[in-house]
């Protein structure tokens, strides 16, 4: 089954603030990262990277976009996302919001959040207007934050509507409330133009 994906308007809403939480600190990952970075990716449900497949994503990623809050005492990786380029390419100007996770052992303190309003400052500051993601029906946790941060869905595919109609309810809300993009929506252009993954 395809992913369901979402869209944020950054020409048409403001971006949340950032507020880390204290004992923690937000850095860009490195290739030194990887071995840790596996352990977070594996905790949080997703499979080890290999080294060929970390050099495919840091092409694709923005420079700077690949971002973690690791907890300051213990330089524990807690949460990760990624700022990056777009996944279409009918659509180059739609950056992308990738691999949001957090540790379970730092789950409950909206860390997912925080590190997910990074990468989207990222993708603003690249000259991104309009982001998207991937996520799954059953991550509804995950979900309902998108929702707070003003993330839309978007019925790119015929199955799209049924299935976030059934979700709609799960997540406190009705399907009408979600303002979901039609499957051809209009994205907003780069600001400037052009100059995108600066």
């Amino acid at each position: 089954m395809s992913q369901l994906r979402m869209i944020f308007n950054a020409a048409a809403t403001p971006l949340p603030s950032l507020s880390l939480p204290a004992g923690f600190r937000l850095r860009t990952l490195t290739d030194q990262d990887l071995a840790q970075y596996n352990a977070l990716r594996q905790s949080a449900g997703f499979g080890e990277w290999d080294e060929n497949t970390l050099r495919s994503f840091q092409h694709k990623a923005l420079p700077g976009g690949w971002l973690l809050l690791e907890e300051a005492q213990s330089d524990r990786f807690a949460a990760s996302a990624a700022a990056e380029s777009s996944d279409f390419p009918e659509y180059p100007g739609l950056g992308v919001l990738g691999w949001v996770m957090t540790s379970p052992d730092f789950r409950g303190r909206h860390l997912g959040r925080q590190v997910s309003i990074a990468a989207m400052h990222r993708l603003y500051a690249a000259g991104y207007r309009a982001f998207s993601l991937l996520t799954d029906d059953f991550r509804l946790p995950a979900i309902a934050t998108y929702l707070k941060l003003s993330w839309r869905p978007w019925l790119y595919a015929d199955d799209m509507e049924e299935r976030w109609r059934k979700l709609a309810p799960q997540l406190g809300t009705a399907f009408e409330h979600l303002q979901a993009y039609p499957r051809e929506p209009l994205f907003p252009p780069p600001d400037p133009p052009h100059t995108l993954r600066a």
